[in-house]
């Protein structure tokens, strides 16, 4: 159980971490391939893609299917996990509009992960000679995958470390803090909600814990005032006073 009278004053330390954090996510969101191409390079790439339309629960490529293709979400919600060898669903991320996934397999690599659309999405198919063409006329967006496949690896660096050294009240603060830095608005107020809706079990498999685990948890963090609930979103309270939590 949370204690709330035993977070008192932040250190500027914990307050700067969180700070930089959102600040170094809001230049890598803004690094969008797409939006960066010259007008008439970004029509061409438009029309010489492919558009897929998928229901909720669709799977859009598994492991083991051929990187033929370089995908773009136009609107809509991706998962992106893979299972254990007991049939554990392990979720690394979701991808939203304006981000891509499947990029990797542009270096001659078969899938090695499910995509599978969370609600009606739409998502553009790059072919990977295209992809490859946009690198050779604009060599700085070779830069730009760079940096986004350089952070995917500091992420999953972290998360490895997390599991091994933290507990499932910091494991948990630290996905809330990253889901509010990828998918959160800042309200009037100082407080941050997460756009999307998170299950309880989606976490859990985020964090490699139980639902029941994450359930305890998530009602801690609302009776200590770290967070408040409602429709089914999250909303932080003050990410200063999560930043603290993880560094218990």
């Amino acid at each position: 159980m949370y204690n709330a009278c035993r977070v008192g004053v932040l250190s500027d330390a914990s307050v700067m971490r969180g700070t930089l954090s959102m600040e170094k996510h809001r230049r890598l969101r803004e690094t969008d391939i797409i939006a960066r191409l010259p007008d008439s390079e970004r029509a061409l790439l438009y029309q010489e893609s492919v558009r897929k339309k998928y229901p909720k629960c669709a799977i859009i490529h598994s492991p083991g299917d051929r990187g033929e293709f370089v995908n773009y979400v136009l609107s809509g919600r991706v998962k992106i996990y893979n299972l254990s060898a007991c049939g554990k669903e392990i979720i690394y991320r979701f991808c939203t509009s304006n981000s891509f996934f499947g990029i990797a397999e542009i270096f001659g690599e078969d899938r090695e992960v499910f995509a599978e659309s969370m609600e009606e999405t739409e998502v553009m198919c790059i072919a990977k000679e295209r992809f490859e063409d946009l690198i050779r006329r604009h060599p700085d967006i070779a830069l730009m995958v760079m940096q986004i496949l350089g952070s995917r690896i500091r992420q999953a660096h972290r998360a490895i470390m997390d599991f091994v050294v933290c507990d499932v009240r910091a494991r948990l603060a630290q996905l809330l803090i990253k889901l509010a830095e990828m998918n959160g608005v800042v309200n009037k107020d100082g407080t941050t909600t997460l756009k999307n809706k998170f299950t309880h079990q989606e976490m859990a498999n985020m964090i490699g814990a139980i639902r029941q685990t994450v359930n305890v948890n998530i009602n801690d963090l609302k009776r200590a005032g770290y967070i408040r609930c409602a429709d089914g979103r999250i909303t932080i309270v003050s990410m200063s006073r999560l930043h603290e939590l993880t560094a218990d």
